[in-house]
Formats: C-alpha cells, sequence, structure tokens
C-alpha cells in the first residue's frame, strides 16, 4: 500500500512539474539560427528525378545574416566541361573576390547558386536515363526558394554560365522561361552543324553524341532531332520568337577562340535577322578564366539592373577620352610633333575614309587617335569619299605628307572600298563597316575590326571574322554595346581603334 502512495505522489509531482513548463509567462531562451558563411561549399540533397546525390556551393550576400527579414534575387552559374561546383571559385575563377569586387563598386547583392552539372551539357539525356535539366527545375531551384531568402518568381531569377555552362545556360532559360527571365551565356560551348559533322568520332561520340544522340554516327547523321530541339542555332527562328523573347539575352564570346566563335557569332545574326532583342560581345581572348571573369564586370551588373525593372542597357565599360588642344592644319589634318621634327617624311599615314562624317566627329576622333601618341611619326588624314575615291586620295596626299606606310581606318560605307584598295596598306581598321561582296584577306596585312550589336552592318563583321580566320591573318575582332547617343556611340568605336593602332 505504501509503495502505491508513493508512486501516485510521484506521478503527481510530475504532472505538476509539467504543467509549470508549459506555463505562458515561463520566459524562453533567446535562440538564433546559426549564422552561415559567406559561401558554403559541399552542400547536398538526394534527387529522385536522376536518382542520385546532387552537390552544389551556395554565395549569400555578406548582409545575409544581419537582416532576417531581406530577401534577394539569384544567379544560377553552371561550369564547364570536366568541372565542378567548385570551379566557380578557388583559384579557377575566384568568384567570390570578383563579386566583392563588384559589390564595392555598386553591384547590388544578390545569392548565387553552383551546381554540380557532371558532363550533362545541363540537359536531359536522349534516352531519358539521367534528365538533369528535370532536375534543376523540379528539384534544385524549389529546393534553395525553400531553403534561403531568396525573391522567388522568374523576374529575380538569373542563369550564366562558361563553356559548356554557357550552353547549358541558354538552353535551360529556352526550356524553362517560367523560371528564368534572363540569361548569359560565356563562350558558349557548341558548334555548327558543318563543325559537328566534321568533328572527330571519339570527340562526337564523348561530348555529343551520348547526351543528344547519335553515337557511332558521321556527318548529317550526328545532327538528331533530339540535339535540333536543344541547339540554339535550329531554335532562333522567326517561327519561335514568340516563345524564346520573354528572356533577355546577353552572349560574349572572345575573338580568339578556336572554334566557338563561328557558332556563336553566327547565332547573333541569326537573333538579329529574326527580330530577337539581345546583347552581343566579342572582346580580346580566348576560352580563358580571364575572359570570362572580365565579362562579369557587364553580366551581373546587366543582371541586377534588369531585375531593379530596369529595360534597356546603355552603359558602356570603355569612356571616350578626347583630349582639348589638338590642333589641325589648314585643310583639316593633324601631323604629329615627331612627324614635324623628322622633317615632315616617314612614318605612317592614317588614311581615314567616311562617307560624310561631320567634321566635329571627324575631329573629335583625330583628337582620341593621337592622343598620348605626339612623339610617334604619322599624320592621320581625313579622306571624304564623296569627294574622291580611296585610291585618289592616297595619291593626293602621298605627295603632300611622304610617309614609309599606309594604313587605312574606314567608317560605315567606306568599308567596301577599304577592303577592294586593300593592296595599299599594310593595316585596315574598321569602324561600323559596310563591307559589300566577297571578302578576301592576306597573310600580309593585319585587321582589326569593331561593330556595335545592335548596328546595321553585323553581318559585314560576321563576314569579316570568318574570313580572317579561315585565312589564318592577323586581326582583333570586337563587338560592343550599342548607345542611343549617335556620337558617343561613333566615338566609343574609335577608342576601341585606338587600342589597337600598335603598327604607328
Amino acid at each position: 500500500m505504501k509503495n502505491r502512495f508513493f508512486i501516485l505522489f510521484v506521478c503527481t509531482l510530475m504532472v505538476i512539474s509539467s504543467c509549470g513548463s508549459c506555463s505562458k509567462n515561463r520566459k524562453l531562451p533567446d535562440v538564433d539560427p546559426v549564422p552561415l558563411p559567406r559561401y558554403n561549399t559541399g552542400i547536398t540533397f538526394s534527387s529522385k528525378a536522376i536518382n542520385t546525390t546532387v552537390t552544389y556551393d551556395i554565395m549569400l550576400p555578406r548582409e545575409y545574416n544581419d537582416n532576417k527579414e531581406k530577401r534577394y534575387p539569384v544567379v544560377y552559374c553552371l561550369h564547364g566541361y570536366g568541372d565542378d561546383n567548385t570551379s566557380w571559385n578557388g583559384h579557377y575563377m575566384a568568384c567570390e573576390a570578383k563579386i566583392t569586387s563588384l559589390e564595392n563598386n555598386g553591384l547590388e547583392p544578390m545569392i548565387y547558386v553552383f551546381p554540380n552539372g557532371w558532363k550533362t551539357y545541363w540537359c536531359d539525356r536522349y534516352d531519358g536515363t539521367f534528365p538533369y535539366m528535370t532536375m534543376l527545375a523540379t528539384e534544385l531551384v524549389p529546393l534553395i526558394d525553400a531553403t534561403y531568402r531568396t525573391i522567388a518568381d522568374r523576374g529575380h531569377r538569373a542563369i550564366t554560365g562558361y563553356s559548356m555552362g554557357g550552353f547549358g545556360a541558354m538552353v535551360t532559360a529556352m526550356k524553362h522561361p517560367e523560371l528564368f527571365s534572363m540569361s548569359a551565356p560565356l563562350s558558349m560551348s557548341f558548334r555548327t552543324d558543318e563543325q559537328y559533322m566534321t568533328e572527330s568520332q571519339d570527340g562526337w561520340n564523348n561530348q555529343w553524341g551520348k547526351v543528344f544522340g547519335g553515337v557511332g554516327q558521321t556527318g548529317e547523321g550526328r545532327i538528331t532531332d533530339y540535339y535540333k530541339a536543344h541547339c540554339p542555332l535550329h531554335q532562333f527562328t522567326a517561327e519561335n520568337r514568340d516563345k524564346y523573347s520573354s528572356v533577355h539575352w546577353f552572349l560574349t564570346c572572345g575573338d580568339d577562340e578556336q572554334q566557338l566563335l563561328f557558332a556563336n557569332d553566327d547565332l547573333h545574326v541569326m537573333m538579329r535577322d529574326n527580330g530577337y532583342e539581345h546583347e552581343y560581345r566579342v572582346g580580346n581572348g580566348g576560352h580563358t578564366t580571364s575572359y570570362w571573369k572580365t565579362a562579369l564586370e557587364e553580366i551581373l551588373p546587366w543582371f541586377s539592373a534588369l531585375m531593379a525593372g530596369e529595360t534597356t542597357w546603355q552603359k558602356t565599360i570603355r569612356e571616350v577620352d578626347v583630349p582639348q588642344g589638338c590642333t589641325f592644319t589648314s585643310d583639316g589634318n593633324y601631323i604629329s610633333d615627331g612627324y614635324v621634327a623628322a622633317g615632315n617624311s616617314g612614318g605612317t599615314a592614317l588614311f581615314i575614309a567616311h562617307d560624310g562624317v561631320s567634321e566635329e566627329w571627324l575631329k573629335s576622333a583625330m583628337a582620341i587617335i593621337q592622343r598620348g601618341m605626339t612623339s610617334k611619326k604619322f599624320a592621320l588624314l581625313p579622306c571624304n569619299l564623296e569627294v574622291r575615291t580611296l585610291s585618289e586620295w592616297v595619291s593626293y596626299y602621298r605627295d603632300i605628307y611622304p610617309t614609309d606606310a599606309c594604313q587605312v581606318l574606314a567608317i560605315g560605307k567606306a568599308g567596301t572600298e577599304a577592303i577592294q584598295k586593300q593592296s595599299l596598306f599594310s593595316a585596315l581598321y574598321f569602324e561600323s563597316a559596310e563591307i559589300n561582296g566577297d571578302i578576301t584577306v592576306s597573310s600580309d596585312r593585319s585587321y582589326f575590326f569593331t561593330d556595335t550589336d545592335d548596328g546595321p552592318y553585323y553581318k559585314s563583321a560576321n563576314a569579316l571574322y570568318k574570313a580572317c580566320k579561315r585565312g589564318g591573318v592577323t586581326f582583333e575582332y570586337r563587338c560592343r554595346n550599342n548607345l542611343d547617343d549617335a556620337q558617343a556611340n561613333f566615338l566609343t568605336g574609335i577608342e576601341y581603334v585606338k587600342s589597337s593602332l600598335y603598327n604607328f
């Protein structure tokens, strides 16, 4: 009996104690979530779609732990063939340092996600055995939105990538415009049909055939229907314009790429022909991290601007510097101090061929060109092709300004005559130039050409690039942002030309 009373007493105490712990007046300890590091690596989850563990890294804003009510846009960053989720940071791309530097200069904070994509080209495999893109769209994106304080809508979700990741950035946004409103492929890894049909058998089988079908095939057998459904060169047709135009596109590629610029530049031409608004850049460089890190300096602010509601992109990474006090001869030429000191002979003559550019603009252009070069021997000689032909101008000026070498800067519609008379010159420069007819180039000459992504002569730049690349000649190709201010646009092009006047 005593034991029964003892047990009842203990139980009563336990109930009283339990009720006390449930008191509404009990002061609970302050418990904050564990602060997250800025860069988190090796995070995993189990995917049902591809039946394996997926790893990703994530980079959070520096202020993420301090403002627990704020949500942020998200940028998905896709790696290249043979790389993994760690490749965007560390010694390879060093994106944390790059993004931190951009934030220090005004870039709005965003969340960056770096998934592991294996060698999938970020697509579902043609035979259904490894549906990677399905996993990204139906599992990874929802997981990120549920786990982190994202702004979970397409207007605040962007995607970029380099090489294979560039292809993934383009095609994922093509296939899932409901998720991504902007895409920026960097040196997108893909080829023209002609390039694929002649690629080595191992190269085709291992890198492309196993993803898009056609393993063991040659020639046209490699261009499968499944590949066409994913290839931008087969998709950005006039008929598909409504389908893909809800996404903002930004393509960039280096002019020293071995193969990829053929396809990227052709895609730019195709998008222009079929009315797709997009940004396009060609810069100095090849398939390298240095090119991609430089590209981020414009890509990430472009993302941020669109996410903030801006509708146009008029910024340029090259500022115009027209020096004051540049003096001209009575006939409108510029003669350098070095040329005068040499007795008005020798050096280089740069014939500036144009078809009616205003005197004010030409003087500003010549002021830019001579900047910092006055000790060199050269003469800048305007050639209005509405007055004389280019050949006639060369003959006319040679009697007045004897020089050792002749070069030409062709502006606008002067491009055709410059390429036809290229035997007169050791180097040819083209600023937004129109070139009609067949283009031939010579290994005895060097070529520099710059254009805007929204200018009228994009096909001329494409044709000149292909001629130079196939001819194995010395060349530089730049494509820049088109500006609404016509004079600023023109002088920006002259700044690009100025950067390559290495023969003076």
